[in-house]
């Protein structure tokens, strides 16, 4: 694992008995139905227990923990930790020639994050390392994040758009030559981009409690749309939660 996300696990770790005692600490559960792109595969679901947890110098965001390096009204850059969520089993499609691949693997990603929050809005650039080397890729992303608020609800907008490295996108998406041999499916190797949309609903009936839904749909372009791992040319995630703040 690079040095810096060491020194980023052992910050962390030396506020551990701090945030042990700390008012402000949120707990819930959060889940997920990821409606991949894959030929013939099913549809994937997860539920995780939610911790989140932010003293404006470190923070806990469910699968995400970080450092801030510079944390104003205006300014965010972090250091960040984060769990990507992808994932291929070759036993989940029913089609023939996908059962003939490899296994791809969910993995914990790190990097930088910095937002500007405007009158118009948060813009966000982030860019990550897979370190875990399971694809030993880079992900990077631009995003643009509204919010539109009343009494007990807030929705959040959401558009960006991901680049995908070489490494990246061909282990999620790519055909080596030695599965093509298996497979019959053609090689594929190729960097990728992807638009998406999104948006959130928190409602909060009462101060502590959140109910959270957040459906996103990302669109597959250019050489990820051709894909032999892929029949169609997007897909869609739909995000809940529920927490309580103590």
């Amino acid at each position: 694992m690079p040095s810096l996300f060491k020194n980023i696990l052992c910050y962390l770790l030396l506020c551990h008995n701090s945030l042990a005692m700390a008012t402000g600490i949120t707990l819930g559960l959060q889940g997920e139905a990821n409606f991949t792109p894959y030929r013939q595969y099913d549809t994937q679901y997860s539920a995780l227990p939610y911790i989140g947890y932010d003293n404006s110098y470190v923070y806990i965001d469910g699968t995400e923990a970080g450092v801030y390096l510079i944390n104003n009204d205006t300014n965010q850059l972090k250091a960040r930790w984060w769990y990507l969520d992808n994932e291929f089993d070759p036993g989940k499609s029913s089609d023939k020639a996908l059962r003939q691949l490899r296994s791809r693997h969910s993995t914990m990603m790190g990097g930088l994050s910095y937002q500007k929050i405007t009158p118009v809005g948060a813009f966000n650039s982030e860019i990550s390392a897979d370190t875990l080397n399971e694809s030993r890729g880079l992900l990077a992303t631009v995003s643009w994040l509204g919010q539109v608020s009343s009494d007990q609800v807030d929705i959040y907008p959401q558009v960006g758009v991901d680049w995908l490295n070489k490494q990246q996108a061909s282990y999620y998406y790519g055909v080596t030559g030695q599965e093509s041999t298996r497979s019959g499916l053609a090689v594929w190797s190729h960097q990728g981009v992807t638009p998406w949309l999104a948006i959130a609903f928190d409602w909060h009936p009462i101060k502590p409690l959140h109910i959270v839904l957040q459906p996103k749909l990302t669109f597959l372009t250019g050489a990820l749309r051709d894909s032999p791992m892929t029949d169609q040319s997007y897909y869609w995630v739909l995000s809940s939660g529920v927490t309580w703040t103590f």
